[in-house]
């Protein structure tokens, strides 16, 4: 199943979902992101479970206002969310947005936010700055997440420029690979910073890599709770975030992380400065959000919510534990 939308090969995706639902009972089908939500739907014929729904970021968030596009994207999310039984949205953010813009009726949604192993994320990192290229003493911004348009990689670079003559020991590390890899090696060759940008591509260690750095940088134009985000405040780092559904919730701005506008480089510039200048801020706001996610986005208590949804979904008098079989897909 490709990511981007594909009429053809959408409706073959929605038989061979139909072949691996009609091979065995599920008790629940839960479709995460909006291209699973597509497929799941054309399948839905042939599904006799109960569907959750989970966007993990509405598409919808990606075009402006009176965009036709945004217009398109909200008639697909409403037939999707017609289809399932529970949409679940992983921040409150997203959650608000899908009853305000008439998506789903408010009593069909519930909130179940991202959580993160705290310990795994607290452990010392496995490997070492040398490991990847990166000298010792550098200030060392860094982000991780697929090369793609929805994560604005182009925006990280556009930052890097503006701090990186103030800050000659600045290095910037990108994790994760994409459709925009071409693109991105042009920009940073433009910006003649090819001696100071790491270009990781994807790695099963990113989380040990997200360790080394001095700053977690995102820079999306959408979310719905961007895990990476909550890696990153466990690991203690201090958080530069667009002001991007999750983030809002996630990031007390200028106590746990500082927030800029969606596409705006001087003020994420601006805040990579700020933190560069001055250690004791970083190590406060590090704090602050690792507190935070302790509080409020551990792992077991996101997997308790959904074993309690999943139970209240299935309409069976063995309920009361949690379901034998669940296909999940993604996509």
């Amino acid at each position: 199943m490709a990511r981007q939308p594909h009429p053809l090969r959408d409706l073959i995706a929605a038989f061979g979902v139909r072949r691996v639902i009609r091979s065995a009972y599920y008790d629940a089908v839960h479709l995460h992101s909006s291209k699973a939500g597509i497929v799941g739907s054309l399948a839905k014929p042939w599904i006799e479970a109960p569907i959750i729904y989970t966007p993990h970021g509405l598409r919808s968030f990606a075009y402006p206002d009176k965009s036709p596009l945004k217009s398109i994207a909200r008639v697909v999310e409403k037939w999707i969310c017609r289809s399932a039984g529970n949409v679940v949205a992983v921040s409150i953010e997203e959650a608000s947005e899908v009853v305000r813009s008439g998506i789903a009726p408010s009593e069909k949604v519930t909130v179940i936010e991202n959580g993160v192993d705290l310990d795994d994320m607290s452990a010392a990192a496995t490997i070492s700055r040398t490991d990847i290229g990166v000298p010792q003493d550098a200030y060392l911004v860094g982000t991780v997440g697929r090369l793609q348009a929805q994560k604005d990689p182009l925006l990280f670079i556009q930052a890097a420029s503006i701090i990186a003559d103030r800050i000659p020991g600045a290095h910037f590390v990108m994790v994760g690979d994409g459709p925009l890899e071409s693109v991105v090696r042009e920009q940073i060759a433009g910006e003649h910073l090819a001696d100071r940008f790491h270009l990781l591509g994807w790695r099963a260690d990113a989380t040990d890599i997200l360790k080394l750095f001095d700053v977690f940088v995102l820079t999306s134009r959408y979310e719905g709770m961007p895990f990476v985000l909550l890696e990153a405040a466990a690991a203690g780092l201090p958080l530069v975030s667009t002001n991007v559904a999750g983030a809002q919730s996630l990031i007390d701005d200028g106590f746990s992380g500082l927030l800029a506008a969606v596409g705006d480089a001087e003020v994420i510039g601006a805040h990579l400065l700020a933190l560069h200048s001055d250690k004791t801020l970083r190590l406060k706001l590090g704090k602050a959000a690792r507190t935070s996610i302790a509080e409020s986005h551990g792992l077991e208590l996101m997997l308790d919510s959904w074993n309690e949804t999943y139970r209240s979904m299935i309409p069976r008098s063995d309920a009361a534990s949690a379901p034998d079989k669940a296909v999940v897909i993604s996509g």
